[in-house]
């Protein structure tokens, strides 16, 4: 009988292990795209081959593509979700999207969301941007249109009226030309700050994305989402079986919750269940990062951070089996 109570009890601590329940976390993703055959702004710009390849190696891998109210529905409402979802979002409503990308979506009927900021919707033959014909149709054929703040411009250091006015009169004009849309918001360049972030919630949007990588879990700030920014240096095949393969880094007790700084320099520390020797991290724009370990906790030096840059650091952990296990966090200098 002893026997049989500490079997029971080995298998109840196996099924419960943070590793596993980590493990047990839906495979979710938010992919985000920008322009597509405008090979001048490589940063921002795909090919429309390669998006067909991330298309069709979605399908053929069985990834369910589904509608941002879906991810609503997971992270508010605690509703069931397919694992191995993935949500399709771009940014800024190039023409060039409804020109080479759309077409790939609209055969294929699948669904996605664009963020439009409606002071650069144009039906001038010359301009970048979409037409309010051209959002129709995609709203017509399972595309979501939905708020990017009316002028883009950044809402770090401004003032909460403005803040305010930018996201309710861009609403209110989508809505006009193309009817009720779900009361989902990207920032402009991902930038946020825990007040915008409250402004936000305040106006009763559900929920709102950034710009770094990271996949979704179900304990994320609802109001700063990450997303996996697809483009030319990190959008090819390769990456994105990359992407796809990685699995949430669950981290707890991070020292810094908000995104702006005031200084050239800060530390980031963080526990997590994978010991910190195993853990590898990164930071982007030549800023200098230097890990210290000490068994579960991590300890992340950064300096050398210039005035009005925007950072990302990304911590991947691969373990024996070349599962991936990411973490990210995306910050600006601003004074």
């Amino acid at each position: 009988m002893r026997k049989v109570i500490i079997k029971f009890l080995l298998t109840i601590s196996i099924i419960f292990s943070p590793v596993l329940i980590q493990a047990l976390e839906p495979d979710l993703k938010v992919l985000m795209y920008h322009r597509f055959n405008e090979f001048k702004y490589p940063d921002t710009n795909i090919s429309s081959a390669v998006f067909e390849e991330h298309i069709h190696y979605l399908l053929d891998q069985n990834y369910r593509i589904l509608p941002l109210t879906k991810l609503v529905d997971f992270l508010k409402n605690s509703k069931e979700i397919p694992n191995k979802s993935v949500f399709i979002t771009i940014d800024d409503a190039f023409k060039s999207f409804y020109d080479h990308g759309f077409p790939i979506l609209k055969k294929l009927k699948l669904p996605f969301s664009i963020f439009v900021s409606t002071d650069f919707v144009s039906n001038h033959e010359k301009s970048d941007f979409m037409s309010w014909e051209m959002l129709r149709d995609i709203s017509e054929s399972n595309g979501l249109i939905l708020n990017h703040t009316k002028n883009h411009q950044s809402l770090l250091n401004k003032e909460v009226d403005m803040i305010k006015q930018n996201i309710i009169e861009n609403q209110t004009l989508i809505e006009k030309n193309l009817g009720p849309q779900p009361k989902i918001l990207s920032y402009p360049f991902g930038e946020s700050n825990i007040n915008i972030e409250e402004i936000v919630k305040k106006l009763s949007y559900e929920i709102a994305f950034s710009q770094h990588s990271s996949n979704i879990t179900r304990n994320e700030n609802l109001f700063r989402l990450p997303r996996f920014a697809l483009n030319e240096e990190f959008g090819n095949l390769s990456r994105f079986k990359l992407i796809l393969k990685s699995k949430p880094l669950m981290v707890k007790q991070i020292n810094f919750n908000d995104t702006v700084l005031n200084a050239d320099n800060f530390i980031l520390s963080f526990k997590s269940k994978i010991p910190s020797k195993n853990i590898n991290c990164f930071i982007n724009n030549d800023a200098n990062l230097f890990k210290e370990d000490n068994e579960y906790f991590n300890l992340l030096k950064i300096s050398n951070l210039k005035l009005g840059l925007r950072y990302r650091i990304n911590c991947t952990h691969i373990n024996a089996n070349g599962e991936i296990f990411w973490f990210g966090k995306m910050f600006k200098r601003i004074n």
